[in-house]
């Protein structure tokens, strides 16, 4: 198992992800940027569509096409204290 494997997200009506990674590694993604810079992430605007995050093979994914690299996920991040 990778640092960045996730094990489960929970999504934010904020759009933040809070985000248990191996070894029981909690940490904060905050989504805002990363929809501004990734022209492939729109759908995520839709907060009902943002909510529908889950684990998905050791990352979080919202549909078969959509998903964050989860070492992405991990360097962009923030612990959680």
């Amino acid at each position: 198992m990778f640092k960045w494997d996730i094990l489960s997200v929970e999504p934010k009506r904020d759009y933040t992800l809070l985000i248990t990674f191996a070894k029981g590694k909690k940490r904060i993604f905050d989504c805002k940027k990363y929809l501004l810079e990734k022209p492939y992430a729109h759908k995520l605007k839709d907060i009902d569509f943002f909510m529908r995050a889950k684990a998905d093979h050791f990352t979080v994914a919202w549909s078969e096409d959509l998903d964050i690299a989860p070492e992405y996920l991990y360097e962009n991040s923030v612990a959680v204290k």
